[in-house]
């Protein structure tokens, strides 16, 4: 990416933040717009919480229709990723499998996600106790009653996804530079008219906000308040015991127990990463701990010896720490708000990766039409935390 001396004076759009969203969107700007685009990040592409993500590609969000026709539409745009922008990625297919318990919040929610992927003709399937236990014997699934199976959901590798769309978008005439922080935003007159970096001002009209945790700390200086609780989050790295052979690791689903604060996919490399989910104490996103905490590991290998007994005697190739940006309702936010010209989008939830291509589309379509046809962007307002809601089970 390009240094700070080649830092323009003006530009017609700045983005502050290299992670999985600031790089689409600086990518569809530069592919669907004639703005001219700059997008700074303080460290490297995809060094915050996109670096961290577990990059899994699925569709099934319940009865959030608009989450799974964003994740549907995503993925298309995953499919054809280097057709599209001429950069390869890392991608596998790896079916998610949602296990339910008639009558608790697991099976609620597993149902409505298969009734709202069944709508939108999204391949789902549903599968009793034994049917489940025959597709996937290395699960103990006893207390199960049903499962419900994203069937055409992947993962990929988030920093590889991010920094394909930052080198797509220099191409087409975006700027990238990296190591540059930005240090306020500049207002005149009710309306955005630059930034402050550490390597001085720049000239725009329209800042978008897409630094994940940093997000509320940045609206904070134009009077947004944008309600988020950080959460530290802790992945580790598996190595399945040499019993758990190639063919158990490439069936393993994405998955986890009903209702439980964590999950665990296959990973590249034929190794198994098992991450907690929206189950972190709050942190600040400078200073939080970056090592799996001991307890943790102790609580996985208890978890896998009843869930997974195959994997309990994995050998642990390494783990880390990463920040996930909760809404109250763990939905987005995709605004404009406080001072003409300024639009955030962030507290993507865990979420961001999943949903990156269809976000950045929608915030170039907001920054030159004012709104989108692939979402009804008041869901993602601002404004509907006036009246709060409480989060959904297992998003």
């Amino acid at each position: 990416m390009e240094t700070a001396e080649r830092l323009p004076s003006a530009v017609d759009v700045i983005i502050v933040g290299g992670g999985i969203v600031g790089t689409s969107a600086a990518y569809f700007l530069a592919t669907e717009t004639d703005r001219k685009t700059l997008l700074i990040e303080r460290d490297g592409i995809a060094s915050g919480s996109t670096g961290d993500s577990s990059a899994i590609i699925r569709h099934h969000y319940g009865d959030r229709e608009t989450y799974s026709r964003l994740a549907d539409w995503s993925h298309e745009f995953f499919r054809n990723f280097e057709e599209r922008t001429g950069e390869p990625i890392a991608y596998t297919d790896n079916p998610l499998v949602r296990l339910g318990k008639n009558g608790e919040p697991s099976g609620e929610y597993a149902q409505a996600g298969y009734e709202t992927l069944s709508e939108l003709g999204i391949p789902v399937s549903r599968y009793g106790r034994e049917e489940l236990e025959r597709r996937y014997p290395m699960l103990s699934v006893e207390d199960v009653d049903f499962a419900v199976s994203d069937d055409t959901a992947a993962y990929s590798d988030a920093s590889d996804v991010a920094g394909g769309f930052a080198r797509a978008a220099q191409r087409e005439g975006a700027t990238v530079v990296t190591d540059v922080e930005a240090e306020d935003l500049l207002t005149e007159d009710g309306g955005i008219v630059g930034i402050e970096t550490d390597a001085g001002p720049i000239q725009t009209d329209d800042v978008i906000v897409a630094a994940g945790p940093w997000s509320g700390r940045i609206a904070g200086w134009v009077g947004v308040d944008i309600p988020m609780r950080l959460t530290r989050e802790q992945i580790l790295l598996l190595e399945p015991p040499e019993e758990f052979d190639a063919a158990k690791l490439e069936n393993l689903p994405t998955t986890g127990k009903p209702d439980a604060d964590w999950y665990l996919r296959p990973d590249f490399g034929e190794g198994v990463l098992i991450a907690t989910h929206h189950v972190g104490e709050t942190v600040d996103p400078d200073t939080y701990k970056r090592d799996p905490d001991e307890e943790t590991i102790l609580k996985f290998i208890e978890e896998l010896e009843e869930f997974a007994p195959g994997l309990a005697d994995s050998k642990l190739r390494g783990g880390y720490c990463g920040v996930y940006s909760d809404t109250p309702d763990r939905g987005f936010v995709i605004d404009q708000a406080g001072p003409d010209g300024c639009y955030f989008a962030c507290g993507f939830s865990g979420h961001g990766f999943k949903t990156a291509p269809a976000v950045g589309s929608i915030l170039a379509d907001l920054l030159t039409e004012g709104d989108s046809e692939l979402a009804d962007l008041e869901e993602f307002s601002l404004e509907r935390f006036e009246e709060q809601t409480k989060p959904t089970a297992n998003d």
